[in-house]
């Protein structure tokens, strides 16, 4: 069975294990309290999906620049190598690589190499990955993450911003530009030590987004934000979970990416699979584990990993339970 993390090559909620089926405790901004954690630690795990900007706060290596509901900057300083860390974005994201360098593997396994300043514009609601060596120092960079209102606004203000290519854009480099990177100096200088409002956020991201349309390839720019726009807050459950159920995301994330609370989800996500969201997870991850056990030669503890199960004794006794044997009773049955 593919491990995405590993085998395609990070930046964020962490997920819970699927063994047990209990969120974690929350803190005051609703994300699990892993401040002890650190984005480099995600790497070495190699079996969580993170959701950004939302889990950014749950990692002591990423701090809040300002922020206001979906629209935040955030500042990340990595001290370790980073490897084969899945992130998710909930809304468009631009990296601005500060120091040192990191690689981003798209869905497609393009891969986007982004050094010392130069940026990358990162697509909603798609599965990456990216790898950070920390050989030569620490990756430092700033995260940008723009909302509907801000996209909306510039789009309102940009000329030409009606004329869109048929194809997609997807992830794009952005090359070294020097007003750019007066602008993320500015960044780091000023607005680390004061308490930005929503307003100079907003403001913020806006400027950001003009002086790249000035010094970059402006119509590139506007396609990408007019693709990235969504329609509707709430997205279609069957839809979410046949595109995304064989990520090990929470309960909490399946809900905050469809955009319902969790009980609202846990409601809906029952009226439509007759079962609750979290049984129906496990199902779905046991079956997977099921076809790894017949079509690979995986060790089962490694299978067990691969799904989510840090105990090898768990795992086996649900697989148990849902199969009538075990996974290497069923492996010896086949030869």
């Amino acid at each position: 069975m593919p491990d995405i993390a590993r085998d395609l090559g990070q930046s964020v909620v962490w997920c819970d294990k699927v063994e047990t089926g209990i969120q974690p405790k929350r803190g005051k901004r609703g994300m699990a309290s892993r401040t002890h954690q650190t984005l480099s630690d995600l790497g070495a795990d190699g079996t969580n999906s993170l959701v950004i900007p939302q889990g950014l706060h749950d990692f002591a290596d990423a701090q809040v620049v300002m922020e206001h509901g979906q629209q935040a900057i955030f500042h990340k300083r990595i001290l370790s190598s980073a490897f084969g860390v899945e992130f998710y974005n909930s809304c468009p994201c631009l990296g601005y690589i500060i120091k040192g360098e990191e690689v981003f593997i798209t869905p497609t396994g393009e891969e986007i190499t982004v050094g010392a300043g130069e940026m990358v514009l990162l697509p909603r609601d798609v599965f990456m990955v990216t790898n950070f060596s920390g050989s030569d120092g620490p990756l430092e960079a700033l995260l940008f993450f723009f909302d509907d209102t801000v996209i909306r606004e510039f789009e309102r203000q940009s000329p030409g911003h009606s004329a869109h290519p048929t194809s997609r854009i997807g992830a794009y480099k952005i090359d070294h530009h020097n007003s750019l990177n007066g602008f993320m100096s500015s960044m780091i200088d000023i607005y680390k030590t004061i308490d930005g409002t929503r307003e100079l956020l907003h403001t913020k991201l806006m400027e950001l987004l003009f002086l790249i349309a000035a010094e970059d390839e402006s119509m590139r720019l506007r396609s990408f934000l007019h693709e990235n726009c969504s329609d509707s807050g709430k997205r279609n459950i069957r839809h979410l979970m046949r595109e995304h159920c064989t990520h090990n995301l929470s309960v909490h994330d399946y809900a905050h990416l469809s955009g319902r609370s969790v009980s609202a989800f846990n409601r809906e996500f029952k009226r439509q699979f007759g079962v609750a969201p979290s049984k129906w997870l496990i199902e779905q991850r046991l079956t997977r584990a099921r076809d790894a056990v017949l079509s690979t030669d995986a060790s089962i503890t490694e299978i067990g990993f691969e799904i989510g199960y840090e105990s090898t004794s768990h795992f086996i006794a649900q697989f148990k339970s849902m199969f009538g044997t075990t996974p290497k009773q069923l492996r010896l049955e086949q030869l």
